[in-house]
């Protein structure tokens, strides 16, 4: 099933659920799908495991926190990183789940529908995460910051506020614009490849 004629019919036939477009895909395209899946997965598994430790952090007895309020900040960012675990788990389903059996037309609708759904995420989701985890840990820093030296104190918030800015305003941005340009790249070819199949018939 190397030829493009050859794949053709067998979308004709509606035949061989194990075969795949893939033949027909650029490397390079290939690669951008394998990427954003496993961008997915391993942020996923990063965060359910983050979330987890806070937890086991938290109930480690010698810990000594004394304010309930303290526990609670690190119960909020244990369900914010298994919230947003589960978003990423959704997005790497959905990319899974668009079908390289698909006729040309199809499988390049899954893509686009996949791109605008993107595209509404970033909106929302990224300000909604950076938000919610730095009130979180507003939260936390009150009692662990008590009663230290103001100047540790400052030190170690231009320290943890310059790396959320540069977590979220760069690479945050970095890997959004490195997405977008491999959704664009497996879209086009597809157009082409849909251009193809339709000049074939």
């Amino acid at each position: 099933m190397n030829s493009f004629d050859d794949i053709k019919n067998l979308w004709n036939k509606g035949e061989g659920t194990q075969q795949s477009l893939s033949p027909d895909l650029s490397s390079s395209s290939k690669d951008a799908r394998y990427k954003m899946q496993s961008k997915y997965k391993w942020g996923t598994i990063s965060l359910a495991l983050t979330g987890c430790f806070i937890i086991a952090l938290a109930i480690f007895p010698d810990l000594n926190l004394q304010k309930w309020y303290t526990y609670g900040a690190m119960g909020l960012i244990s369900l914010i990183c298994f919230a947003q675990a589960i978003f990423l788990y959704q997005n790497y389903l959905k990319i899974q789940r668009i079908s390289d059996l698909s006729l040309p037309a199809d499988h390049l609708k899954q893509w686009e529908a996949y791109y605008a759904l993107r595209k509404k995420q970033n909106k929302w989701n990224g300000p909604v995460y950076f938000l919610a985890l730095n009130l979180a840990m507003a939260i936390y820093f009150i009692e662990i910051f008590s009663g230290r030296p103001i100047l540790n104190v400052m030190i170690m918030l231009s320290i943890y506020f310059g790396w959320m800015a540069f977590a979220y305003f760069y690479i945050g941005k970095r890997v959004m614009k490195k997405e977008k340009e491999r959704l664009n790249q497996i879209i086009n070819e597809l157009k082409e490849l849909n251009i193809q199949f339709k000049s074939e018939q």
